[in-house]
């Protein structure tokens, strides 16, 4: 038995397709943390296994969704990835006879509308489809991943990811994201930013993003991605200068406002 598990968070101009395209699956489970728009209304139609939580660790919603999972197998699948065909039928041979007791599955990356394959974008592995009996849990709060007992497999074919469809939606999770990890940067002592410090993570960054990876050589589509992806570090660190300051900033402006009414706005 296969269960398909997908998180949800305002979704409802993705979920639908997403949902259609694992529909044969034997189960599908949804865990939705505190969506507001039509998504819980979407996924009503192809499951009744709805769960919400109020979570910002992506483990801890992975793995409270691992606990929900009635079957032997769990394919984990995100609102912007599709099953294809192809990778559907390797899927139903796999559960059906395997020594291994995960899979790694390779994403087919649809960036900005185009299809990418420079640097990291292929074969992207992401370890997704789960033997419930060898799994363990889910580790990090950010960029998770599985830990079972047992052999890993690698799939043939692909899942379709349908990322980066309007800067908008990228800019907002790059600023939910940089959240978390300015936070785990601080609980473990990160030395105090500087105005040097910042300096070489921008140039750093700005190089492993363009060179490294080859967001430079991969056209107008790589270099868009790749200062984005530094943009999206850069405001990490500043909200770890914000989290290491004496005072909040929000506490100073309002001390500035406070003594600007005692002083008859004088400055």
């Amino acid at each position: 038995m296969l269960s398909v598990v997908v998180l949800t968070k305002n979704e409802e101009d993705r979920i639908k397709v997403c949902l259609e395209s694992v529909k044969w699956a034997d189960e599908i489970v949804v865990v939705d943390n505190g969506s507001k728009d039509s998504t819980l209304e979407i996924a009503k139609r192809y499951t009744d296994k709805i769960f919400s939580v109020n979570l910002q660790d992506f483990a801890a919603w992975r793995n409270f969704a691992a606990e929900k999972v009635l079957g032997d197998w769990m394919l984990f699948v995100d609102p912007d990835e599709r099953v294809l065909e192809p990778l559907k039928k390797e899927i139903e041979g796999m559960i059906s006879v395997s020594d291994f007791s995960a899979y790694a599955l390779s994403r087919k990356n649809i960036i900005f509308g185009t299809e990418v394959k420079y640097g990291p974008f292929w074969p992207d592995w992401v370890i997704r489809l789960l033997k419930k009996d060898d799994f363990e849990t889910w580790v990090g709060k950010i960029h998770e991943y599985p830990k079972f007992k047992g052999q890993l497999g690698y799939s043939k074919n692909s899942l379709l990811h349908l990322t980066h469809q309007d800067l908008d939606r990228i800019v907002l999770k790059s600023l939910a994201w940089s959240k978390i990890d300015a936070k785990l940067r601080f609980d473990v002592n990160h030395p105090k930013m500087s105005g040097i410090r910042f300096l070489r993570i921008f140039i750093t960054e700005f190089f492993h993003q363009g060179i490294t990876r080859g967001g430079f050589f991969g056209g107008t589509v790589g270099v868009m991605d790749s200062i984005l992806q530094v943009f999206s570090l850069f405001m990490t660190y500043v909200r770890l200068w914000q989290m290491q300051q004496r005072k909040p900033l929000r506490e100073i402006y309002s001390d500035i406002d406070k003594k600007l009414i005692e002083d008859n706005f004088k400055y």
